[in-house]
């Protein structure tokens, strides 16, 4: 099964982004340089890069599916991450 985890943003003439967190005071910051594009079927679409992805996946104790997310980003990028 094939999963596109979609995020909310809001963007500021500079290229960087915010999005909505649980803690109102706190957005989750994207700085212009995260953003790269990748492709789906053929399509290309804007994306985080593969550093930012697994820098969202710290702090918490992965899942399955974070585990998958994580050995693909290995497998593919060849980058070291944390789990």
């Amino acid at each position: 099964m094939t999963e596109i985890d979609l995020h909310p943003l809001v963007f500021a003439a500079d290229g960087s982004a915010v999005q909505a967190s649980p803690d109102a005071e706190h957005p989750f910051a994207y700085p212009a340089s995260c953003f790269v594009t990748g492709t789906i079927l053929g399509a290309t679409v804007p994306c985080l890069s593969p550093e930012r992805q697994v820098s969202f996946h710290q702090g918490y104790a992965p899942a399955d599916h974070d585990r998958h997310d994580m050995a693909r980003l290995r497998q593919t990028f060849g980058i070291t991450t944390h789990f």
